[in-house]
């Protein structure tokens, strides 16, 4: 992390250049990020070359790079279905997996490098190209409506799911608020492998709620009302774009296996629940149904009230999620201060040591020179 700091100020430095060659790379590359803003603790950099040298120590070809940033211009340009492009995005995700195994340098290297550099890869295209393929216009009314439904839920007490919380309060408070904190997250993210993460993340918050509760048994009875449960608290936007974006730009084989495909089902189900919600399901008559989404209950302080403690102890995290990073922020900026320092210093020794060999130099030669002269008059 310390070096990927210090290369980051390093490529900084160099993108900031008002060199020519600098500025036509940019004009030619304008448009293409090289990073999500929005990064979370589990991912690495999205411009794979980068990951690529700081895993292995050595340069990716830019042919592959040059490869990759062209596919990205044309699928922009692209007027193209959302489909279409969908297709030739899992296209072009094989062909590059190919390109990138054949690759000499990935010769001795483990498989979990090669496919986290192979999932850089998958992040860098897919951050740049989110802003055409992501909430188009084939997903826009579908995503208005499951949003707003959400939203007219937040009445919903976990009584009316058929599950009960666990009684200890600080510990469902925590893992509740972390559960939605994901949720959230993953709207802000730009790439399907960073929203897949954060449905993995929010599901393993809430199976540790369950293990602690049932005694390390977790079962999908209870698991998934609760899903269902923080997702209408927490009330992510772009819900059902978010599963669209990430069903057709994903990688299927990975999405349907494991622990990622098993967390997606379970959010896939807790979403066409709720999108075909009835007052059966909730077990109350049609009657009760519209007075609770009227806003005429007895229990909407209580569920009020809860929605608040959950948004209290996700400003919570987010403040000491912060607090972290700055102390990480502050200790890099030490060092780099140190260092600093450190480099001025030997700086002032080389150049107090320079100066002195010049002085002696200039010393002998004025000597030499007097020696000269004494021999020339002599012999004149």
């Amino acid at each position: 992390n310390e070096y990927k700091s210090y290369l980051r100020l390093y490529m900084d430095f160099f993108r900031s250049s008002s060199s020519p060659r600098v500025a036509k790379r940019q004009t030619e590359n304008e448009g293409i990020s090289d990073e999500d803003s929005a990064a979370d603790p589990s991912t690495e950099s999205n411009l794979f070359s980068y990951y690529f040298m700081l895993r292995t120590g050595k340069l990716l070809d830019p042919i592959i790079t040059d490869i990759t940033k062209k596919f990205i211009v044309r699928i922009r340009q692209s007027k193209d279905s959302v489909i279409v492009k969908s297709n030739e995005v899992q296209q072009f995700y094989k062909y590059m997996t190919e390109k990138l195994q054949k690759l000499p340098f990935f010769e001795g290297y483990d498989t979990s490098t090669t496919d986290k550099i192979i999932i850089g890869m998958e992040r860098f295209v897919m951050v740049n190209i989110s802003a055409s393929v992501f909430n188009t216009a084939e997903d826009r009314d579908k995503n208005l409506y499951l949003d707003e439904k959400i939203r007219s839920l937040h009445w919903i007490l976990p009584k009316h799911l058929d599950f009960t919380l666990p009684q200890d309060n600080e510990l469902t408070d925590r893992q509740l608020a972390l559960a939605q904190y994901y949720l959230l997250e993953m709207s802000k993210k730009r790439s399907p492998h960073d929203k897949v993460s954060c449905i993995v993340l929010c599901c393993k918050a809430l199976y540790e709620l369950l293990m602690v509760a049932n005694s390390n048994e977790a079962g999908a009875d209870e698991f998934l009302p609760m899903l269902i449960y923080s997702i209408i608290v927490a009330a992510p936007s772009n819900l059902h774009s978010t599963i669209q974006y990430i069903d057709r730009f994903y990688p299927p084989d990975r999405l349907s296996s494991g622990e990622t495909g098993y967390n997606f089902t379970n959010m896939c189900c807790a979403i066409q629940f709720l999108e075909s919600l009835t007052p059966a399901k909730l077990s109350l008559s049609r009657e009760e149904y519209e007075r609770y989404m009227d806003g005429h209950s007895s229990h909407l302080e209580e569920a009020m009230c809860n929605k608040f403690a959950s948004g209290l102890l996700d400003n919570i995290a987010k403040a000491k999620e912060c607090e972290e990073k700055l102390k990480q922020l502050q200790g890099y900026q030490t060092k780099l201060r140190d260092n600093t320092e450190k480099l001025r210093s030997d700086l002032e020794k080389e150049k107090t040591s320079f100066l002195k060999s010049v002085t002696d130099v200039r010393s002998k030669y004025s000597m030499v020179n007097v020696e000269v002269n004494k021999i020339l008059n002599d012999e004149y």
